[in-house]
């Protein structure tokens, strides 16, 4: 009888563990939740954006590093960009409507832009405009050949 007992349990014991086993988290799988996450397909959520001072700096390191800017316009270029981030973040905040938002978005671009045009000499301004052209397509980086393939 106790032989009996004692199988029986190390049978049981044996087909429980792996039962157990599967409903542990492996370490490459990510772990389920219910919160929602900003994404591509997933816009149910507004998207938390970083300060204005940080996205300012990473913008302003971006051009001068790719437009080859000097201190003294890369810091006119971050006093620029830094205005306009913080003219964004008060329009998104203040502004329940849409339409109002979006036009007033528009106009704090073209400001943006009108400024840049001033600050930067006529070749880095079209190589600003050509890089965000290509980015808007999905090639990002200056050695980005995908415009030799149209030449061909």
């Amino acid at each position: 009888m106790f032989k009996k007992i004692a199988i029986s349990g190390l049978l049981l014991a044996f087909f429980s563990f792996p039962l157990l086993a599967q409903q542990a988290a492996t370490p490459d799988a990510p772990a389920q939740t219910n919160s929602r996450r900003m994404g591509k397909d997933r816009s149910m959520q507004p998207h938390k954006m970083g300060n204005p001072a940080t996205r300012a700096k990473k913008i302003t390191d971006r051009m001068t590093q790719q437009l080859g800017l000097d201190q003294a316009t890369s810091q006119k270029v971050y006093d620029v960009t830094l205005s306009r981030a913080q003219k964004v973040d008060a329009i998104q905040a203040n502004s329940d409507d849409n339409r109002a938002k979006q036009q007033a978005l528009k106009a704090n671009a073209d400001d943006y832009k009108a400024k840049l045009k001033g600050i930067l000499t006529p070749d880095q301004f079209a190589k600003m405009a050509s890089m965000k052209g290509r980015m808007r397509n999905g090639h990002r980086g200056p050695d980005d050949q995908s415009d030799n393939k149209d030449q061909k």
